[in-house]
């Protein structure tokens, strides 16, 4: 076991980012922020939401990108790991094992309905009994295939696509405050009532973006130091979840109406069905192969790498989108029985 006091306050703090980051969304405006949600709403352009989705997503990586530009590789505390580690990026994972992970990491959040962000960090704190068997299918299968595969496969050797990263985290933090600020004025111009939502949208991001940074869940080293099971096992990634879903336990209990919205965005599927338990499994298996889920993949965009970039979030994509056609193929199936 390697356990460094450092991390694990490093790992608390960013947990807290990352509760108060869903909190402020909940509690302004009673949703539930879920990474694959979103970024399945992007994809798919969805007309209703698109705008200040765009903003979050890309406010989480400017957020990314400014601490990269004022921390660089050096550690937030004297003695901590460094938040950033481009080579650890892409070490055991090929453009073949980024491929099934983002494809698998896809198809599992959008037949299950939910990743670490939306199940864990938001669906605990609710005590939404579906997020609950969710969490435990992805955690079990994340370990299980993380540990199998750390006996298995032998490091990678490594190469960055663009071996500057200066230069690929500037243009990252341009593009995305581009994007953000898109978002806000396309969300005005769709309709002027709802400006604020973008406004929060970037809020939220930018606080989230800044948690997962803090808390190393931007290292695939960190994350699958905690999934794989070994003599170097690293726990501090616990207490990310910790601080966030102990917030979010407060927090989520405090309104009987959400200060900005009518009511509550909530889901509202509370049956634990297969397509549930298959999803998160897939997930799990996932995200034990690339240490990866959606969330903690834009954050590491700016240091950019082409199995991360351009293979991952692509595979993720499809993988979302099948899981879509699947999932409606089993409904039909089902209807006719």
């Amino acid at each position: 076991m390697i356990l460094n006091l450092k991390d694990i306050y490093l790992a608390a703090a960013g947990g807290l980012l990352i509760g108060l980051a869903t909190s402020i969304h909940y509690l302004l405006k009673g949703r539930v922020t879920g990474f694959s949600g979103i970024f399945y709403s992007l994809i798919t352009f969805d007309k209703n939401s698109f705008y200040w989705k765009l903003s979050l997503m890309s406010s989480v990586v400017l957020s990314s990108s400014l601490l990269f530009k004022y921390q660089g590789f050096t550690p937030i505390l004297e003695g901590a790991s460094p938040s950033f580690d481009p080579i650890n990026q892409i070490s055991k994972i090929g453009y073949i094992g980024a491929a099934i992970a983002g494809f698998l990491v896809g198809f599992g959040t959008k037949l299950g309905n939910g990743c670490t962000s939306g199940h864990g960090v938001c669906g605990l704190p609710r005590l939404s009994v579906r997020s609950m068997a969710a969490v435990a299918s992805f955690m079990t299968f994340g370990i299980l295939t993380a540990t199998l595969k750390d006996q298995v496969v032998l490091e990678q050797p490594t190469q960055l696509l663009i071996d500057n990263a200066n230069i690929t985290n500037t243009a990252a933090m341009v593009i995305s405050g581009i994007l953000t600020l898109v978002g806000i004025i396309g969300q005005t111009k769709q309709n002027k009532k709802t400006m604020i939502d973008a406004i929060i949208s970037s809020v939220v991001g930018l606080v989230f973006g800044s948690g997962l940074v803090i808390s190393g869940m931007a290292k695939r080293s960190k994350i699958l130091g905690f999934l794989t099971f070994n003599k170097s096992w690293d726990p501090s990634l616990m207490f990310v979840m910790l601080g966030a879903v102990s917030l979010n336990l407060i927090t989520f209990n405090l309104l009987d109406k959400p200060i900005l919205a009518e009511k509550w965005d909530l889901p509202t599927n509370k049956k634990i069905d297969y397509k549930l338990l298959l999803g998160a499994s897939i997930f799990g298996i996932g995200w034990g192969i690339g240490g990866l889920c959606p969330g903690p993949a834009f954050s590491l965009f700016p240091q950019f790498t082409a199995q991360i970039a351009c293979v991952f979030l692509p595979c993720l994509a499809l993988g979302q989108i099948n899981a879509n056609k699947f999932s409606q193929y089993l409904d039909q199936k089902s209807k006719k029985l």
